[in-house]
């Protein structure tokens, strides 16, 4: 798992390193995109977790829900976090947006490798 996420701060920092050699001045929304990656990814790792000990238990439908409900707080999170980068701390939409989705490819490129 540390691989992983390591591998998603790499590409969030490249990825603003790229920003600001084109003339961005706040590499920083990069970095911030690359953030609300890193948390998706953990927040799945730990619904991943908590579904497979309600398997173990032999509780297919809280297990089921688990997955469910972390989906939507997965989603809800992000969604908050964009706004509140945007919005309030009046970072680059841009660099938010293809930081997260290029972090967000690395993870599973590199989960499907490994």
């Amino acid at each position: 798992m540390l691989r992983v996420i390591l591998f998603q701060v790499a590409i969030s920092v490249t990825v603003g390193l790229v920003f600001l050699s084109t003339g961005f001045e706040k590499p920083a929304s990069s970095l911030f995109g690359g953030l609300l990656s890193i948390v998706n990814t953990l927040l799945l790792a730990r619904s991943i977790n908590q579904a497979g000990v309600a398997a173990k238990e032999q509780r297919k439908d809280k297990s089921a829900f688990v997955l469910f409900k972390s989906l939507f707080l997965r989603i809800a999170i992000i969604l908050i976090g964009f706004y509140f980068g945007i919005v309030y701390l009046k970072m680059d939409a841009l660099q938010i947006l293809v930081a997260f989705a290029l972090s967000q490819l690395g993870y599973v490129f590199y989960k499907t490798k490994y």
